[in-house]
């Protein structure tokens, strides 16, 4: 990764903001330590905080190394910090960066699984990610390995949710079975869409031979895959991304424990 261009500031606490991929924890001992050397002599060293084109932060700077020393000042009140600015190229340069400053840290497997994965997709090897982090390359393969895994489990359960189903009815009419047919489909297709399921490719046979009976096919989805459509749909819109990359998307961020409210039905558009 080439040098980038940087320059030492000091900031409002408010214009920073804490990345999603980070894959560096600390448990609650190891905080309350940070937080008492930060109350006794101060921030001794900046927090790293990136810029880069098109990023979605509007007006302020994605945090890519000190987070805790951020969220330390922030608890005690401060209003300003001392942060190195980094002009990236874009948001992998910045995600490897935070990979370098963070090697001294704890890596949580499935947040460095995701993020390998991510950075994976987008053309970088195993090798230069694991450089980065100063991790061995096996370590960071385990990791792509369990996410992986993960991955294609959930989008296994997707593909079941969003399967079709075929229901076949046969009823009786005492004349113009087609014209019946018709407006009995047109019923059937309201009632469901109110029940949030969607009805498709509707086939209509009505026997030559006796009038009075008519065969309807109805393909219905299972209600899940409007829910699923809906979440991809706005996945796609918002992040310009294939369908395919926006099922990665979805599931990782299940993996990362941004977990959909469970009374929420439908995704906010």
């Amino acid at each position: 990764m080439t040098k980038t261009k940087t320059q030492l500031k000091t900031l409002l606490i408010k214009e920073c903001v804490p990345n999603s991929w980070n894959p560096n924890e600390m448990n609650a001992r190891q905080f309350s330590s940070l937080k008492k050397a930060i109350t006794k002599f101060g921030q001794t060293k900046p927090i790293q905080v990136g810029v880069w084109p098109n990023m979605k932060v509007k007006g302020g700077y994605v945090i890519v190394g000190g987070y805790h020393t951020w969220k330390v000042l922030s608890e005690l009140g401060n209003t300003e910090i001392e942060a190195n600015v980094h002009d990236f190229k874009n948001e992998d340069e910045a995600k490897l960066y935070g990979l370098t400053d963070n090697i001294h840290g704890s890596n949580q497997q499935l947040k460095l699984g995701k993020l390998a994965y991510e950075l994976t997709q987008n053309g970088y090897s195993i090798k230069d990610i694991a450089q980065s982090l100063g991790e061995e390359d096996i370590n960071v393969k385990d990791a792509l390995d369990l996410v992986k895994d993960e991955i294609e489990k959930k989008m296994a359960e997707l593909k079941k949710a969003e399967r079709e189903n075929t229901v076949t009815l046969n009823f009786i009419v005492d004349k113009d079975p087609k014209a019946a047919a018709d407006a009995f489909v047109d019923a059937v297709t309201k009632f469901a869409k109110t029940k949030g399921v969607k009805v498709g490719k509707v086939s209509v046979d009505v026997n030559s031979q006796r009038e009075t009976i008519a065969l309807i096919n109805f393909n219905v989805t299972n209600p899940h895959k409007n829910v699923i459509d809906e979440a991809i749909s706005a996945v796609i819109s918002t992040s310009k991304m294939s369908e395919g990359e926006a099922i990665a998307e979805i599931c990782s961020r299940f993996l990362s424990g941004d977990k959909p409210n469970k009374t929420q039905q439908h995704p906010t558009k």
